[in-house]
């Protein structure tokens, strides 16, 4: 087994049971049932000489009938990182933020959708969680706006994101978890969260140096996850995965479901695809798979088209739907790829689809298609493209009908007079605004470029 560090916590509940004493790490502090904490620094002792130093948050959900106390997921102290660890670039950056602006979460995936998920927390508590961290998002990020020494600055927000996972079963009637009570005080959640996002955009733009660029950008929109549709289970019941121990004529074919993760149930020697990641549909190719038995050439190219046509006309019984939108071959999807490591078809699913949960570890459920009873009831992932397309704002006037991902490090680059280190799939929002860029600094002046570019 793996050897993991156990430090003491102690938690006395007050005679009168109206408050908690917690003590860990040295620290002593007393919660009321609803109350948060401030960061915790909790330690870690690998041995007398080196200790790993976090903090975490501690809210006190109850103290009856029983002692319920959530610990935030624990991070990286920023003022105590060991030597070895960078959370930002260059290094020591860390000490400026942490100088002006506190403690903050360190973690790449700052808040806690797990324990909503697993039924730990409330919508409640996920929510003062997610506002608390934002609220210091903002004001780092407006803080950083009035220094004068940056040519671009770039800030994530990835609440909005996090809040559909979870709510989105409060906002679409035909989810499968929707309640009319989730939904009375539950259902304008998604809106208060893009009204947050546009105060904080109201914020930035009143405080903008004069003439600078903001793009809002997003890389993909929202949709519901009613049911997941599991591409392997599909396969094995239309013939392209064999199961060990299936009969010829089928008859225990879903008894041997759902044996396991990772594929334990699989016959490799007469499997001809199988499905991982999110969806993604493999062809069991000679020269690429170590047990492979399709040829390279017309049986590959005959295989993939039989597969993508039938996940496209199949029906889901229950809902009379496809939750099959379109299967993309890679050719379509990529420009230039690995065929080693890149999937041979891609499929995409319709609004209220997304992958199953099975299917994402190469497990094999019972049932092609089954409702999502998960908390995380809206997604993006394995979702058709144009369901959930991204948005882009731009306070100076965009002249283009279509915007993508990858128009906007090209549009920088041009801006900035840079020519871009390799080629690059997108093209500039603002095309030859570097040569007017360069024109014009001849000229000493910056007419002709579009407000905002930088001239200088």
């Amino acid at each position: 087994g793996e050897d993991y560090i156990s430090i003491p916590m102690t938690l006395t509940v007050a005679e009168d049971r109206k408050s908690l004493d917690i003590q860990v790490s040295g620290n002593r502090l007393t919660l009321e049932p609803g109350q948060w904490s401030g960061w915790v620094p909790i330690s870690f002792p690998f041995n007398p000489l080196v200790e790993l130093n976090g903090i975490g948050r501690f809210h006190l959900l109850e103290l009856e009938p029983e002692v319920r106390l959530y610990l935030s997921p624990i991070q990286f102290d920023p003022t105590h990182l060991p030597p070895i660890v960078d959370i930002t670039t260059p290094g020591d950056f860390v000490d400026e933020l942490t100088d002006r602006f506190g403690l903050f979460k360190t973690i790449g995936w700052s808040i806690d959708t797990w324990s909503i998920d697993e039924g730990t927390i409330d919508e409640e508590v996920f929510l003062e969680d997610t506002w608390f961290t934002v609220d210091k998002y903002e004001e780092m990020l407006l803080g950083l706006l009035e220094d004068d020494d940056w040519d671009v600055l770039v800030h994530y927000f990835e609440f909005t994101d996090r809040v559909q996972h979870v709510f989105y079963r409060h906002f679409d009637p035909r989810h499968p978890l929707y309640t009319e009570e989730g939904g009375e005080q539950w259902g304008d959640t998604i809106l208060k969260s893009y009204q947050r996002m546009d105060a904080v955009v109201g914020e930035v733009m009143e405080r903008l140096p004069e003439g600078a660029l903001l793009l809002v950008v997003s890389d993909h929109g929202f949709s519901s996850f009613r049911r997941g549709m599991n591409y392997n289970t599909w396969l094995a019941l239309n013939g392209y995965m064999k199961l060990t121990g299936e009969e010829a004529d089928r008859k225990n074919l879903k008894d041997l479901f759902d044996q396991g993760d990772f594929f334990t149930n699989v016959d490799w020697s007469r499997t001809r695809a199988y499905a991982l990641g999110l969806g993604q549909i493999y062809i069991n190719l000679k020269g690429r798979e170590a047990k492979s038995i399709v040829e390279p050439g017309e049986e590959y190219e005959q295989l993939a088209q039989e597969i993508k046509e039938g996940l496209e006309a199949y029906v889901d019984p229950v809902t009379g739907e496809h939750p099959v939108a379109h299967v993309w071959t890679r050719d379509e999807a990529y420009g230039v790829y690995d065929p080693e490591l890149i999937p041979d078809l891609i499929p995409s699913n319709s609004d209220g689809y997304r992958v199953g949960w099975q299917d994402s570890l190469g497990g094999i459920a019972k049932e092609v298609v089954e409702d999502n009873t998960r908390i995380w009831s809206g997604d993006h992932c394995s979702v058709y493209p144009p369901l959930v397309e991204g948005i882009l704002f731009a306070n100076r006037e965009l002249d283009v009908d279509e915007a993508y991902m990858g128009d906007v490090m090209p549009t920088l680059l041009e801006l900035y007079g840079l020519e871009p280190p390799t080629d690059l799939d997108g093209r500039s929002l603002w095309p030859g605004s570097r040569q007017a860029r360069e024109t014009e600094a001849e000229k000493g002046t910056t007419e002709g470029l579009p407000e905002g570019a930088p001239a200088g």
